[in-house]
């Protein structure tokens, strides 16, 4: 038993040799073919082919510049790095979107009317006609008993949308 899988191995490693030596010397006519230059191929693809299939050698691959390239990336570095700095320079009331925030007071001043608002943590903020609420939002109006925000959005298409937010102070009791 142990002939025959010794003798087995053996043979397996004599094949593997075999093979090795044989594709090493292999087709020594296509490794000194002459390579196309690359400033060939750009200028004239056509006339490059031709003359690579004319000399027997596989022809070059030439990427056609009128289609897009597959594997470029959607976003760019410079985008994703002003998306990330635009994001981390959100301060207060931006980090929040409207629906995070509770509305607790609004209370008339010399100046007019502001809003008090609270996050799930329990932080306050105020509010003024201008304030920035979330990335796109802001609030618009400021009246005795809501506060009304107005978001813009931008579609897939690239259109402006906008929305607009009320909310509603709850009265003593209610929920």
């Amino acid at each position: 038993m142990m002939n025959t899988v010794s003798a087995k191995n053996f043979f397996l490693a004599l094949a593997l040799i075999a093979c090795v030596c044989f594709l090493a010397s292999g087709d020594s006519a296509s490794a000194q073919n002459e390579p196309v230059t690359p400033s060939a191929a750009i200028t004239d693809p056509t006339q490059a082919l031709e003359t690579a299939l004319a000399s027997g050698q596989a022809p070059p691959f030439i990427y056609n510049r009128e289609r897009p390239d597959p594997f470029f990336p959607f976003l760019t570095q410079e985008i994703m790095k002003a998306e990330a700095k635009a994001k981390a320079e959100l301060t207060g009331t931006q980090k929040y979107e409207p629906a995070q925030l509770t509305l607790v007071a609004i209370v008339s001043s010399k100046r007019g009317l502001l809003a008090m608002v609270q996050d799930s943590s329990g932080i306050g903020y105020v509010l003024r006609k201008g304030t920035k609420i979330g990335e796109n939002g802001e609030v618009v109006q400021i009246a005795h008993d809501k506060v009304i925000i107005e978001q813009s959005l931008k579609t897939v298409t690239g259109e402006r949308t906008s929305r607009t937010i009320e909310m509603t102070l709850s009265k003593e009791g209610e929920k």
